[in-house]
């Protein structure tokens, strides 16, 4: 299983070879009500729990999001594709999602 860090969160392919996962060096403390009631600029909210959510980006790549910012990345033609979506989502998420 290949593993990197880049910047704030650390990426490793999953087991399906087809995802990457992306997890915050530190854990983050979302709030996934916040997001279903106003989405992510330039995000498609495409499914909701309160548990995790399912975003696609204009480049179709889906993003589930979980509480604590871990992220899985799928539909990415490439690993450094996917880490720079996760990347994007999180700098997103920095902007204007995170509690206090």
């Amino acid at each position: 299983m290949s593993a990197s860090e880049k910047g704030h969160l650390f990426f490793q392919l999953c087991s399906d070879h087809l995802s990457i996962e992306a997890i915050p060096r530190t854990p983050l403390k979302l709030d996934l009500n916040a997001l279903k009631e106003r989405p992510l600029i330039g995000y498609e909210v495409m499914m909701w729990t309160p548990h995790f959510v399912v975003l696609k980006n204009s480049a179709g790549h889906e993003i589930t999001l979980r509480r604590n910012g871990r992220m899985i990345v799928r539909k990415a033609a490439s690993e450094s594709e996917a880490q720079r979506a996760a990347t994007a989502v999180m700098d997103s998420i920095e902007q204007c999602m995170i509690n206090e």
